[in-house]
């Protein structure tokens, strides 16, 4: 119920204009300040206008400023911005009739034993610590795309020594941080996918605060830059092709 009505008074406070929530209190006069100086203490270009924002499934979009977002956001409410993606969330019966192709049986036991046997540890001293040593990873910012740029290259470094037909691309959004994709080329048109979003913020000072992300979700984002990096030891050479995606934006409901 609680949740609800924040969601719900989140969803009124995006109906008017007010001044940002953080223009006012002890930290106004030090955010004034930086801001003069650095693009790094604003929230983005992404949000110079209100955003179409979903909090359920059942639940009609409404448009909401910053600071309704916000208000979401530190109350632990997920949502999604579908504002730029609102094809993809219209009622559509092909999906209704998609019938999955997944195998019944898991045939393969022996080759993922085999490959478990080169799982490492490693990356997360590796990858993770200088991932995480970023400011935070605010996916409209310069640390977003500078960190992104950075994945990227850990990614292409593995790729470059694959003796299987893999490439590495960035997917440019909106937003300064694109997202990465690692593709291994199967032998039908089918794709499996395996991801990870690589941004993190800070829940009450998202564009400037401190945001290491080891757990939300540099873990996440480390672990399959390892499932890649032993699937190419391995030589892996897949029926359907398989993409590793790294997210950008997923903190923003993006």
């Amino acid at each position: 119920m609680r949740v609800v009505l924040v969601a719900l008074a989140a969803l009124a406070a995006s109906a008017s204009a007010h001044q940002h929530v953080f223009a006012s209190g002890p930290l106004a006069h030090h955010q004034a300040a930086d801001a003069r100086t650095s693009s790094e203490f604003q929230p983005g270009s992404l949000y110079a206008g209100q955003r179409l924002i979903k909090v359920g499934e059942h639940v009609s979009a409404r448009w909401m400023s910053i600071d309704a977002i916000m208000t979401l956001r530190q109350a632990g409410v997920g949502f999604m911005d579908i504002t730029d993606t609102q094809d993809l969330h219209a009622p559509s019966s092909s999906l209704a009739a998609y019938e999955s192709r997944l195998p019944s049986q898991l045939t393969q036991g022996a080759a993922v034993n085999k490959t478990l046997e080169l799982v490492s540890s490693d990356l997360y001293g590796l990858v993770l610590e200088p991932f995480t040593a970023f400011h935070n990873r605010y996916y409209d910012s310069d640390n977003g795309r500078k960190s992104s740029e950075w994945l990227q290259q850990q990614v292409q470094l593995l790729a470059d020594d694959a003796a299987v037909n893999v490439t590495v691309s960035q997917v440019q959004h909106r937003f300064k941080q694109p997202s990465v994709v690692a593709r291994i080329e199967g032998q039908t048109d089918e794709t499996v996918v395996i991801s990870a979003h690589q941004d993190s913020v800070n829940m009450w000072l998202p564009w400037f605060g401190r945001a290491s992300g080891a757990d939300d979700d540099g873990s996440g984002t480390v672990t399959i830059l390892e499932a890649l990096r032993v699937l190419l030891a391995r030589d892996f050479a897949p029926r359907h092709a398989v993409e590793f995606h790294w997210y950008a934006g997923e903190e923003g409901g993006l």
